[in-house]
């Protein structure tokens, strides 16, 4: 068959992330993923005036705003700062690499930020260079939070996140005095601060093995805290997500609970402590797994909801008083709403069954579209998805079929087309309808797409444990991990089977992250279901992954690993070898290939070595590739390549 669309086509497409507006109002600025790394992009509020900022030799990691000016800060993976300048389109140089930094945060008046450097929180004067670092507790192995540094609304004391008692805890800096006057101590994790008008910290802090999760306001003076909100199930474990967003003034924060059973928009008076649910439904109220809902002002707030279609994002405003209003109704996924300081205009991320994610605004009169989908210039228009569901274990399974015959290379009535299930991680992750938000899912996507076009069909399945269907979806696996969620990938197998026009003997699977963990457990404990699996990233052993995760991603107290399993490994070992794949590899039929980069933080390369290890003493057919210091998601453009090569090739051996 041929086929027009080329893996330059698939690689070409650029991945923005969250946009964030300049105090003024007159700039977007975004991280725009190219071919190996970030590069910073501005844009004015229409689009006509754009500027692309790529650093030498190096990508960028991470940019942050000026509160006070239209200049942020640009910092790049060899260790550069940059301070950029939209309106000159000019950056100038402020620290030099190669030092470990981070998570750089401006002080309230603009004069100063803070960042980690060798995990010491330090302070740096702006107009001056001059620098301070603080004898205090170290930043700590666990991976960063979306808040890491939050500055006192009189840039008096800074609080900041570090690890103590194996666990991360948050402690407040006065900067002047150079003294820590208040932390938290225990095994609670607690993170992501943020400061209220009464001079209180706010803290997410979860414990007991995933069990509760409480924001807690605390007076760094004192110590004197209360409890705002919380969400506890010792049964099977919290499953909300992001931090809490503190209102322009001060006196309230809002946050996502799912304490009826959906994901909704709660308000807190920080004052009284009364928690309101502005929103309710049999419906989810979140764009992404962690998305948070923004104040417009300190009445109103925006977020995204699938209220209008499962699979779909669209953005509305709530009131305090409840009122509900629609404010982006395009087809599609809408999600990360950010309304500009003035209110006037509404930045958010935008991609459908037509284009890969954009940055849009909207204004009073009119959507801008501030990035292009490079999908609009393909030789062909993109195959759009059909929703599907299928029966699995009692409960009804949805995903989202591509039908390579509605392309122009495939015959209308072509049929033993060969087809691949792809499942997404997480597993508090969600397959949209058409082009998914995140890199990583849209770059499977745009893959499939490709294949498509050579009369490969695709499934993307949402499978149980996953977010966008309610609380008790979600919380399906929780002490049967490994089993319920592998059935609804096979599931997806047989339902693929079952179309007339798929070649029955020729369906693989396929997944990044926990679905290379599905592809790993779904081909030993349904060895009939697959011809070919392809594991990027995938866990082989629960055990060992449990212990490396739990000393460099995430302290135990935050850890649901054990509640998931349903007890420890020493308690129930059978559940932990049940739900590990490499119990499952003597069982394996079809062929394996594998992928992982040794620099992953969220995976540890050993289950790699484990998967090549067991499936050599068992004589099985696999194939597996290691890359260098590369990430989770690949960064490079040549890993991808090669990879999506490999994968063609052995699609087409093997189906």
């Amino acid at each position: 068959m041929s086929s027009s669309l080329t893996l330059s086509d698939v690689l070409n497409v650029e991945y923005p992330a969250t946009p964030s507006w300049s105090p003024d109002g007159e700039f977007l600025a975004v991280t725009l993923y190219e071919d190996d790394g970030k590069a910073l992009f501005v844009s004015d509020r229409t689009g006509e005036r754009t500027w692309r900022f790529s650093p030498e030799n190096s990508f960028v990691t991470d940019i942050s705003w000026s509160p006070t000016a239209a200049e942020l800060l640009v910092a790049t993976d060899d260790g550069d700062l940059f301070l950029a300048d939209p309106n000159g389109q000019t950056t100038s140089r402020l620290i030099s690499g190669p030092d470990d930094r981070e998570a750089y945060t401006w002080s309230s008046d603009g004069s100063r930020f803070a960042f980690y450097r060798d995990g010491r929180p330090v302070v740096r004067d702006v107009a001056t260079g001059s620098e301070r670092t603080y004898d205090v507790p170290k930043r700590g192995p666990f991976l960063a939070e979306s808040r890491m540094f939050a500055w006192s609304p009189d840039d008096t004391y800074l609080a900041y996140r570090f690890a103590g008692d194996e666990a991360t805890q948050v402690g407040v800096v006065d900067v002047e005095a150079d003294e820590l006057v208040w932390r938290t101590r225990g095994e609670m994790a607690s993170h992501t601060p943020a400061w209220l008008a009464d001079g209180r910290v706010v803290l997410d802090r979860q414990g007991e093995g995933g069990r509760v999760r409480r924001i807690v306001a605390v007076d760094p003076e004192d110590g004197e805290e209360i409890v705002l909100a919380r969400e506890i199930d010792r049964e099977r474990g919290v499953v909300s997500q992001g931090a809490p967003e503190v209102s322009p003034d001060g006196t309230k924060i809002a946050l996502v609970l799912p304490l009826d059973g959906w994901d909704h928009i709660h308000v807190v008076d920080v004052e009284t402590g009364e928690r309101t649910q502005l929103t309710e439904g049999t419906f989810e109220d979140k764009g992404v797994a962690d998305g948070t809902p923004r104040w417009t002002d300190d009445e109103t707030l925006v977020f995204a909801s699938n209220r209008n279609n499962p699979g779909e994002r669209h953005i509305f405003s709530v009131t305090l008083s409840g009122r509900t209003e629609l404010l982006v109704e395009t087809p599609g996924t809408n999600v990360h709403p950010r309304p500009s300081p003035s209110g006037d205009g509404l930045a958010y991320l935008h991609a459908d069954a037509r284009r890969s994610p954009e940055v849009r605004v909207d204004t009073s009169d009119e959507t801008h579209r501030i990035t292009r989908s490079e999908v609009e210039a393909w030789p062909v228009p993109p195959i759009e998805p059909e929703s599907i569901e299928f029966e699995s274990a009692g409960r009804c399974i949805d995903g989202y079929l591509i039908d390579p015959r509605k392309s122009d290379a495939v015959s209308d009535d072509a049929t033993n087309l060969p087809a691949v299930v792809c499942v997404h991680g997480g597993p508090m992750r969600q397959m949209r309808d058409g082009w998914h938000p995140t890199r990583s899912y849209s770059l499977f996507y745009t893959f499939h797409q490709y294949l498509a076009e050579k009369g490969y069909v695709g499934l993307f399945v949402n499978y149980r444990g996953g977010i966008g269907y309610g609380r008790e979806f979600r919380q399906a696996i929780a002490g049967v991990r490994g089993a319920d969620e592998i059935e609804d990938v096979a599931r997806a197998g047989e339902y693929l089977k079952g179309l007339n026009y798929v070649d029955a003997d020729s369906v693989a699977v396929w997944g990044l992250s926990y679905g290379g963990y599905a592809t790993l457990q779904v081909l030993g404990t349904h060895p009939d279901a697959f011809t070919l699996g392809v594991n990027l990233a995938g866990l082989a052993d629960l055990e060992l992954y449990r212990d490396w995760a739990e000393e460099t991603k995430y302290p135990p107290a935050a850890s649901a690993e054990v509640l998931r399993m349903g007890g420890e490994p020493w308690d129930v070992p059978e559940h932990w070898a049940e739900a590990s794949p490499a119990t499952h590899m003597d069982a394996y039929e079809a062929p394996l290939y594998n992928f992982h980069g040794t620099g992953d933080r969220y995976v540890n390369f050993e289950q790699l070595d484990l998967v090549v290890e067991t499936l050599t003493d068992l004589g099985k057919e696999f194939d597996a590739d290691h890359y260098p210091d590369e990430n989770h998601v690949f960064s490079k453009r040549a890993t991808w390549e090669r990879t999506l090569k490999k994968v063609e090739r052995a699609l087409e051996a093997e189906l």
